[in-house]
């Protein structure tokens, strides 16, 4: 809010017309409303909330002004992606300001804050991401931005205190970063194969670490085989995302099945065998 005031007051104008002439006209957006005046169209979604666990009820409308300057902005996904492609593609700015928005703030003792200015800084599977949601009453949204992979997520929701739209788009993003470990192919053989003996009680215990191997009891793979057997074969098996931790190589994959979704994970030591493999269901 303070920010918005800061602007009228440099500009001389109103927040919104300031907004309409530098920034959505130059870049296209269109479809941008005003939702601090009035609520939204009878065209648009309905926004919704909940008390407690009771049933989905209509979301009130804010009192006038409440919104401004920090939640006032509604839109339909594609005029978002389009503020999201000038930030990739630095349209409005200078360099160094878009350098200045995505570089972490750091308290006076070095901690970091994990928060640039008026954007999240952080990574997603080892991509560097600018990330920000939103929420008004009835509605959430999030907003990703990969600026040094050309690519962002936008998911907009219409259900309020739900995180959704997070977990939609943790769920979207390592989907849209390849990665470039030429090993990626062979390890996600490798994973489907381990899985497919698992449905049948076995593994190759020369593919495991010790510790691995201690895990893989007879009782834990009687349990493996019960519970994954029935499923069948995987309608989908691919690797989601990787990482480094703990000197190992971390690698996640998603396995879809027609009733049901799993999720398995592998650590992977520098010799090549694993210290892990995991699955439980996907939430």
């Amino acid at each position: 809010m303070i920010a918005g005031l800061i602007v009228e007051k440099a500009s001389g104008m109103p927040l919104l017309q300031f907004l309409q002439e530098r920034i959505f006209t130059p870049l296209g957006m269109k479809s941008v409303a005003d939702i601090d005046t009035a609520r939204l169209g009878d065209t648009d979604p309905t926004g919704y909330m909940r008390y407690a666990l009771g049933p989905l009820r209509s979301a009130p409308k804010e009192g006038r002004g409440w919104l401004f300057a920090a939640g006032e902005l509604a839109m339909p996904a594609e005029d978002l992606a389009k503020w999201d492609i000038s930030i990739i593609d630095q349209k409005l700015l200078k360099p160094p300001s878009y350098l200045a928005l995505g570089t972490e703030v750091l308290l006076k003792n070095g901690l970091g804050t994990r928060y640039g200015l008026g954007v999240d800084v952080g990574t997603e599977s080892g991509h560097r991401a600018l990330s920000h949601g939103g929420e008004v009453s009835g509605y959430t949204a999030e907003n990703m931005v990969f600026p040094d992979d050309h690519v962002a997520v936008v998911v907009l929701t219409n259900q309020d205190a739900a995180g959704a739209a997070g977990a939609i788009a943790d769920g979207i993003a390592p989907f849209l970063l390849a990665s470039d470990d030429p090993a990626t192919p062979e390890k996600l053989a490798q994973a489907r194969k381990i899985f497919a003996g698992l449905q049948h009680g076995t593994i190759d215990r020369s593919l495991f670490t010790d510790n691995a191997n201690f895990y893989f009891s007879e009782q834990a793979l009687k349990d493996f085989s019960a519970s994954l057997g029935p499923l069948g074969d995987p309608e989908e098996f691919v690797q989601t995302d990787q990482g480094l931790r703990g000197g190992m190589k971390l690698r996640r994959y998603l396995i879809r099945f027609p009733k049901l979704v799993v999720r398995a994970w592998t650590y992977e030591m520098p010799d090549g065998k694993l210290e892990q493999y995991q699955i439980a269901v996907q939430n």
